[in-house]
């Protein structure tokens, strides 16, 4: 059996590596063994990505692979991605017995113990390996550095050589962003074709698009979230991200609550790829108005020009493709999601009204932990400072632990708060433009502040790649929102985009350290 080149690992889908598996021309035991021996080579070794925290032992993955292929050669396929390696972010559980805790980056979590795995893991996937990621989903300390934890260490990018800039900003150009950074990394790393990761506000598509890769938020309520560390029930949704849009809404799909996939066509989100943007009614958002702002990421004129160039011919592209265009549309911008008297976001309230009771009920459904709750968590940070607060380049610290922990507001306070983002972003946001003006979707440049108006809004956001900056080689994204529950119409655009765009950038540094060894082995050998 001829095995995967490294290009193939970086570029084969979940789909294509199911079709190489129903041909026999691999089985998912010698898929499980090349992609380990991809991530012992790149991840701790020559580009030192670091997006794995921890990987299923080899004879589990070896017992569970060979069963799955037993069960294909007796035509018993479990789904789809049968036999299909998938990467998860550390803050869903795996039972104990897959080899992996669930540490949600923290040594406090480290011998914890899940009664059993997130309600999602199914389907005849083979776990590969948890995936590093901030810690406790960016929302331990302030001034936190995107894609470290302390279990993980620093994350970086695939396509960045040298990794993350000392003195970095936040959103900084050479950073992999987060909070689900190791998924991105390490799919775009060719670890595995999927991953699956949780996002509050950004942390599954904006990774995603700094890794060239296809990813969705789906609209929260309609993916379980049992067994994952989360921020806010009312914000918080597990995701997928992908090398495709197949393979992402196949993920998607299977990830939905039974009763929203009911609700679909026989063939599931699949019936919507119809790679046309004819028919669509997209508005674009002004990139000036949406760009980041300086303290978060440097906006250095000749990059901000290439993001709008790319935006602009992306736009062009779009409409003389078949879909009714306006532009630029109008959205309440950022800083009106501040309370009326200006103390802090509505999301903010909202997440402190809520993180501390579903911290305490995470560690409360452990079936064993070392902290039941997240006063103990506090403490034992402190008793265990040298390695959860350290100091120097990374600044951890666990300032929003014990906000979340002293400062709990009223239940008014929370309606308020949710009123609030209902008024401002639904009311004279997207009704205006989805009811008014008959808009199916929204896009606007991944580079923005849109993720915290999804997260806002409640309603879905994806993102797929629109190219890689030439002086930073980091890949950026096109993203798109819709009314919730219309993740129908999301994937209907990004297979248009697929079908219409250039192909997804591999990471260029990845095959070049693959040559350099091989050219090495083989002048051993002289």
């Amino acid at each position: 059996m001829v095995p995967l080149s490294t290009e193939e690992l970086l570029t084969l889908d979940a789909s294509e590596l199911a079709t190489l598996l129903a041909m026999g021309r691999i089985t998912s035991v010698s898929l499980v063994e090349q992609l380990l021996d991809q991530i012992s080579r790149q991840d701790k070794v020559r580009m030192n990505l670091r997006a794995v925290l921890s990987v299923a032992p080899r004879e589990i993955l070896m017992k569970t692979a060979s069963k799955l292929d037993d069960e294909r050669t007796q035509g018993k396929l479990r789904g789809p991605l049968h036999g299909i390696p998938i990467l998860v972010k550390d803050a869903i559980n795996t039972h104990p017995d897959l080899g992996m805790p669930t540490t949600v980056g923290s040594f406090a979590l480290l011998n914890a113990r899940p009664a059993k795995n997130a309600g999602l893991i199914k389907n005849g996937l083979i776990i590969l390996a948890k995936t590093n990621l901030n810690e406790f989903c960016n929302w331990k300390g302030f001034d936190s550095i995107n894609g470290f934890s302390a279990t993980g260490g620093q994350t970086n990018s695939a396509y960045i050589k040298g990794g993350l800039k000392d003195g970095e900003s936040t959103m900084g150009h050479t950073s992999p962003l987060g909070s689900s950074t190791g998924s991105a990394v390490g799919v775009s790393a060719g670890y595995s074709p999927l991953a699956l990761g949780t996002e509050t506000d950004g942390s599954l598509v904006q990774p995603a698009a700094r890794a060239a890769l296809y990813a969705l938020k789906p609209t929260p309520g309609n993916v379980k979230v049992d067994g994952t560390w989360t921020l806010s029930s009312r914000f918080d949704a597990i995701g997928a991200m992908a090398k495709s849009v197949a393979d992402l809404a196949i993920t998607t799909e299977m990830l939905h609550t039974d009763r929203v996939r009911s609700t679909l066509p026989v063939d599931g989100y699949v019936s919507n790829l119809t790679k046309t943007f004819k028919g669509l009614k997209v508005g674009f958002l002004d990139p000036v108005k949406w760009q980041l702002p300086e303290r978060l990421c440097p906006q250095i004129p000749s990059v901000v020009q290439e993001l709008n160039e790319a935006y602009e011919a992306a736009i062009d592209k779009i409409k003389n493709s078949g879909a009714h265009v306006e532009y630029p549309v109008p959205l309440p911008s950022f800083s009106e999601l501040t309370m009326p008297d200006g103390n802090m976001t509505g999301m903010q309230v909202i997440m402190l009204r809520e993180y501390a009771s579903n911290v305490d009920q995470y560690l409360a459904e452990l079936e064993y932990s070392e902290v039941r709750n997240l006063a103990e968590l506090i403490a034992w940070n402190n008793e265990h400072a040298k390695i959860e607060l350290p100091f120097g380049k990374y600044h951890a610290n666990q300032k929003r632990l014990i906000q979340a922990c002293n400062t709990r507001p009223t239940q008014e306070r929370y309606e308020e708060a949710i009123q609030h983002l209902e008024k401002v972003v639904i009311e004279n946001g997207f009704n205006p433009l989805f009811d008014g003006k008959g808009l199916d979707l929204i896009a606007v440049p991944q580079d923005s502040k849109i993720p915290s108006i999804a997260t806002a809004s409640g309603y879905p956001i994806a993102t797929m790649p629109l190219g890689v900056l030439k002086d930073y080689g980091r890949p950026f994204g096109l993203a798109i929102m819709a009314k919730a529950g219309r993740e129908d119409i999301l994937f209907t655009f990004m297979s248009a985009f697929e079908a219409e765009f250039p192909k997804r950038a591999i990471p260029p540094l990845i095959l070049r350290s693959e040559q350099v060894d091989s050219d090495d082995d083989r002048g051993s050998r002289i």
